[in-house]
């Protein structure tokens, strides 16, 4: 399993990215070495197979070098992951050939890749809001950077009902090649500041949260 970043991101946190090139046979040993017995679903899609089962595989190998114990991931009704011991949490992203994962037995956690393209700017109207939009003045990278960072903050509030206009705030920032910007998830009933870190790659870019549990 050839790990493009490995890092911890606080004393008992840590981070993963892999560029997946293994089958999905490989994957799947891999997986159930890990994990005997562990369920694995079935998809149409080979590329969505290897996905799944490679995220999987990066979340329990960055769970073994934390020392946690052999727990296993189960599925919120959101479609995120949730542990069998609820002191870990982890999440999961893949975006094209890469994969990412954040482990922590101290945090909330969140984690977004996105492959840089066209759809993002395209789109871009339909998830930012007015002062996002003139914030981001149509740099592509920035643009990618503030879809990232919503989704990453989707996933660290663990809940469907959200629109990503008006619950999902973002601070202008200056870009860089890693840094970070506030962001704020904010509905009728809960307002809570967030400290989104980023990288930029050359062909990705890459936001996580570590939030108050």
């Amino acid at each position: 399993m050839p790990l493009h970043q490995l890092h911890p991101i606080s004393a008992t946190s840590l981070l993963g990215l892999w560029r997946v090139e293994e089958s999905a046979e490989a994957l799947r040993a891999r997986l159930l070495s890990l994990r005997p017995g562990h369920e694995i679903p079935v998809f149409k899609a080979e590329t969505r197979t290897r996905e799944w089962l490679a995220a999987r595989v990066l979340a329990y190998t960055l769970l073994e070098k934390l020392s946690a114990p052999s727990i296993y991931l189960q599925r919120l009704e959101t479609g995120g992951p949730v542990c069998s011991d609820a002191v870990w949490q982890v999440s999961l992203t893949h975006s094209g050939a890469w994969v990412g994962a954040i482990a922590s037995c101290s945090h909330q956690v969140g984690i977004d890749i996105e492959i840089l393209g066209n759809k993002a700017p395209r789109l871009a109207p339909r998830f930012l809001n007015e002062a996002e939009l003139t914030a981001a003045h149509a740099d592509a990278e920035k643009i990618h950077l503030y879809w990232s960072a919503k989704e990453t903050l989707y996933k660290v509030y663990q809940n469907k009902k959200l629109d990503f206009k008006e619950h999902l705030l973002l601070e202008d920032f200056h870009g860089q090649p890693a840094g970070a910007f506030t962001g704020r998830v904010v509905t009728d009933t809960f307002d809570q500041t967030y400290t989104v870190h980023y990288e930029v790659h050359p062909d990705f870019v890459l936001t996580y949260v570590l939030g108050p549990r």
